[in-house]
């Protein structure tokens, strides 16, 4: 009879609304509960923490002191409840996804003498923190192979490998719209996280550079300074800010293209796979990821910050509306081919057994 083991999920963040949460939260829902049981770990109650115990999934919640704070009764606190929950719930596995609850989680599984499984999400590299990562880590899951590119040269490269975000592909499915070749409004779509780094300015300007009929969505919620920025940047254009949503499927179903204007420390962008996914057109800024996500031949990418580039493929686009068809079935058939949640989650539970031998 085979045995079941434990693994310990630690998440960030509470909510669903950034991507590495949301991918969180897949691997645990598509886990093969005949071999493995998830347990996750929270900074405090939540909307993520909701979701996955409504998948039957015990969850604790460790607010991971700031090691910068100096805080030390407040970090002995938090190492000893991460320590208990896995003594409790006899963890054979914990897979972290921040580099803070790596450390913690790290030195609990030192002291358990367990494995430790880390995923990297982001492309954002401090040599010194990696190598400490690196040290805590048995094996790292890079999002992509320009995350992956992080660790290069720090140790054994058979340590990190990649496997790609994933997304459900009978929820985010295409569908026909007729009315886009013959509407007179382009409908543009920002979703995810508001902040800087995304380049949200970045899209607005280039909307204004258009002179075209477009209705620019923008969905997500995130820094409350830049969004203010954001909407003075916008007077003039029709744009629509809209509150995060955990189903963005009714929304990305209704423009015609979606935007991801990124200027840096994406990993492997879940909006764009689920776009892909749906057949939608996507426009991205050049980073390694955003190229990796969509292919090397594809066309639609413009250099990191500039809004004049991102204007004239809006234009292109606008212009010949047909491109919004022809594209559909390639972006398809590349998340069918990449980005299938059942089978990357059987990729992770492979190394999950290569850590375990079994």
């Amino acid at each position: 009879m085979k045995r079941e083991y434990n693994i310990l999920y630690t998440s960030s963040f509470s909510s669903m609304q950034g991507g590495g949460q949301r991918s969180t939260y897949l691997l645990i829902k598509y886990l093969n509960r005949d071999r493995f049981c998830p347990f996750l770990v929270v900074p405090d109650e939540g909307e993520l923490s909701k979701e996955v115990e409504r998948l039957g999934v015990k969850t604790f919640t460790v607010g991971f002191e700031r090691i910068k704070s100096f805080n030390i009764i407040g970090i002995i606190k938090d190492l000893l409840k991460i320590i208990k929950v896995i003594r409790d719930n006899r963890i054979d596995i914990i897979h972290t996804e921040s580099p803070r609850q790596t450390i913690y989680c790290g030195i609990a599984a030192k002291i358990f003498k367990i494995p430790l499984v880390m995923h990297l999400r982001v492309s954002d590299s401090s040599l010194f923190l990696d190598r400490i990562l690196y040290f805590f880590s048995d094996y790292m899951i890079a999002v992509s192979l320009a995350v992956k590119e992080r660790f290069e040269g720090i140790g054994n490269e058979n340590k990190v490998g990649v496997v790609y975000n994933s997304v459900n592909l009978d929820e985010f499915t295409p569908t026909d719209r007729k009315d886009i070749i013959n509407s007179d409004v382009l409908k543009i779509g920002y979703f995810g996280r508001i902040e800087e780094r995304k380049g949200i300015d970045v899209l607005i300007k280039a909307v204004k550079h258009t002179n075209k009929e477009i209705k620019l969505i923008i969905q997500g919620e995130g820094d409350s300074n830049y969004t203010h920025k954001l909407k003075s940047l916008a007077d003039g254009i029709k744009v629509e800010f809209r509150d995060y949503k955990k189903d963005i499927r009714p929304d990305m179903m209704n423009v015609d293209i979606v935007i991801l204007p990124s200027i840096k420390g994406e990993g492997l962008p879940r909006i764009i796979i689920e776009a892909m996914a749906m057949g939608k057109l996507v426009i991205a800024s050049d980073l390694k990821s955003n190229r990796e996500a969509l292919g090397g031949g594809y066309e639609f990418f413009f250099p990191v910050g500039d809004d004049k580039a991102l204007a004239s493929l809006i234009i292109k686009v606008s212009e010949n509306r047909a491109i919004i068809y022809e594209k559909k079935a390639v972006l398809r058939a590349r998340a069918e081919n990449l980005f299938d949640v059942r089978k990357n989650t059987e990729m992770t539970e492979e190394i999950y057994n290569k850590i375990l031998r079994i």
